[in-house]
């Protein structure tokens, strides 16, 4: 290649997705620095393993003076920029090789895409947009500023270019990646102090308000970017990302006028932002105006893919767009609209599955035979059909198809693999079916797992409708609350009551917390079960656990749950009491009553 790069990163403690980054970039580059910051792992390791050239900071709250050490070793012409949980695409890789054999720019900062995956997995479509500075021409004095989301500074006469094929993968905001970092806590305190020194700092209340916004303290966050805001001008690097996040933030508050009133603003500096326009939808959604909603998302759609520097939320003009528009017509029950739209949302991005959940539930809602269901849904898997029997038995088992989902988990286990993913699903659907003695007889010993406490209760249930009630209470002595995250504690919790209940033992308080909605969901989840197996005797002990949560929301999610099984008459009761005793209720409840 023409120009010859150094690769300059900071690490430390990084060898889960370290090995990821620099495969995907060893090949490329000249030279590789690495600047450890206090690895207790085998990060450095990893590093020597590819090449790297390995250097030490003692680690100072301040990653514009560690990002700083790391340029000062590079050698070549160019410096290019990853962090550890970045990853090249497979087509950045491409377009990254052609753009160094070009005659590059030396007053050029060019900035990639990076698409940073957010939420508890990858699958989950989740993507924000990002236009980073990653190359930039070595020996000419350009460094970082700000201990932390530190800015790159330019020589005068830089200019900021895009190269929109070059796109980079990072993973740094998923949920275990957060915590294992303890990204929050070291962050704030960085940034208050930022701002101590230098009250005027706006883009330090930017990120503290993202800071904030990200430990879901909204009101903290809306303050900050209140903050940032003062004196507002739209040339600001980040100014119509701020603009966003004022409109999401207020938004979260139900402040909806607040929202509109920056969706104006924001349409009027950035008009090309399609993001506004998808959150507008979200505003008028929740303001029950389902033709502005549309209305908003057509013109997301109308406008297309944006310019780089106006792209924050993955596919608001493409696949999240049909998405929304296919979920607002099928509240209007137009099922043909509706399957198209998601149809539309797979085209865009065929590795979003969430619109498959939403055509299974518009096949059942036209009431399309088993057999044309099955054949719609293996027709969006072309290739390798079996590979994906896990997922369609995952989808058959969300529109309440139990049986039909065991045969692909049967079939899938026989070709493909066993997975912890299937023996879970396996469970899920040999309750539902009443096959309590199979369920019984699943082996899942591996107690690490964030499922072994939920398969371990599936079968507390089952050995409590086999009546076999010392076997469950067995399985539940068998744990020390001590050793669970809360929320396996408080499955434990709901399930040891359970069996106090139905051997007529005097219960305890689960939670006083009226907010609580986690114990409320795992009761509710139990009364369902026995719903759908029509074991009423049970279920009327059972309905008892819901006096153990001190939650106002009991009566209405329970006549919900009724409603949801063709109880319309219990249904009907239970909102009517949850009115009439602590006036709770809400527009999906009220329809039911009109039923």
């Amino acid at each position: 290649m023409k120009n010859q790069v150094s690769l300059c990163m900071i690490v430390k403690d990084e060898e889960e997705y370290l090995p990821k980054c620099l495969k995907s970039i060893k090949d490329i580059v000249d030279e590789i620095i690495v600047v450890d910051t206090g690895s207790t792992d085998k990060t450095v390791e990893i590093a020597q393993n590819y090449g790297a050239k390995i250097y030490y900071f003692k680690w100072n709250n301040n990653f514009s003076e560690a990002r700083n050490e790391s340029l000062k070793y590079a050698t070549k012409d160019w410096i290019f920029i990853l962090d550890a949980d970045d990853e090249l695409s497979l087509e950045g890789r491409e377009a990254f090789k052609v753009l160094l054999d070009m005659e590059l720019d030396e007053k050029a900062i060019y900035h990639f895409e990076t698409l940073s995956y957010y939420g508890s997995v990858i699958e989950n479509g989740n993507i924000a947009v990002n236009l980073n500075p990653r190359l930039f021409k070595n020996y000419r004095g350009i460094h970082y500023e700000g201990e932390v989301h530190n800015q790159l500074i330019r020589v005068d006469g830089d200019y900021n270019a895009v190269c929109n094929d070059v796109k980079i993968y990072h993973y740094g905001y998923l949920d275990k990646r957060i915590i294992s970092k303890d990204k929050r806590n070291r962050n704030i305190p960085i940034l208050n102090e930022q701002i101590k020194k230098d009250p005027n700092n706006k883009f330090a209340y930017f990120n503290l308000g993202n800071e904030y916004g990200a430990e879901d303290d909204t009101n903290k966050a809306l303050e900050c970017y209140y903050k940032a805001y003062e004196n507002f001008t739209p040339n600001i690097g980040f100014g119509s990302l701020l603009i966003l996040r004022i409109i999401v933030s207020n938004l979260i508050l139900k402040k909806y006028d607040e929202a509109l009133k920056f969706i104006s603003i924001g349409n009027s500096n950035y008009p090309k932002c399609t993001d506004y326009y998808f959150y507008e939808s979200i505003v008028w959604k929740e303001m029950d105006r389902p033709t502005l909603q549309i209305k908003a998302l057509n013109k997301c759609i109308e406008l297309g893919e944006p310019p780089s520097e106006f792209k924050f939320i993955f596919g608001t003009w493409s696949y999240r767009a049909y998405y929304e528009l296919g979920k607002a017509y099928m509240k209007y029950k137009d099922y043909y609209t509706a399957y198209n739209y998601y149809v539309d949302a797979l085209k865009s991005k065929p590795d979003y599955i969430e619109p498959l959940y939403d055509i299974a539930d518009v096949l059942k809602a036209q009431n399309v035979s088993l057999e044309e269901m099955k054949r719609i849904m293996e027709e969006f898997f072309p290739e390798d059909k079996k590979v994906h029997y896990g997922t369609i038995a995952d989808l058959f088992y969300h529109i309440g198809y139990y049986n039909i989902a065991l045969e692909y988990i049967k079939e899938y286990e026989e070709s493909v693999n066993v997975t912890e993913n299937t023996i879970m699903l396996k469970s899920r659907c040999l309750i539902r079916t009443g096959d309590f003695k199979e369920c019984t007889s699943i082996n899942y010993n591996d107690k690490k797992s964030s499922n072994y406490v939920i398969l371990s209760m599936y079968k507390v249930l089952s050995f409590v409708l086999l009546n076999r009630y010392e076997d469950s209470l067995f399985i539940v002595n068998s744990f020390n609350a001590k050793n669970l995250s809360n929320y396996d504690k408080k499955y434990l919790g709901v399930y040891s009551e359970l069996i106090k209940l139905v051997t007529q033992k005097s219960t305890s308080m689960l939670s006083e917390d009226e907010n609580d909605k986690e114990y409320m969901n795992i009761i509710l989840e139990v009364i369902e079960i026995l719903l759908i197996n029509n074991k009423f005797d049970e279920l009327t002990v059972a309905v008892n656990l819901l006096n153990l949560v001190n939650t106002k929301y009991a009566l209405l999610y329970l006549g919900k749950l009724y409603y949801k099984h063709g109880y319309v008459d219990l249904a009907k009761k239970e909102i009517l009491r949850s009115i009439k005793e602590v006036d709770i209720y809400d527009a999906e409840g009220l329809d039911i009553l009109k039923y």
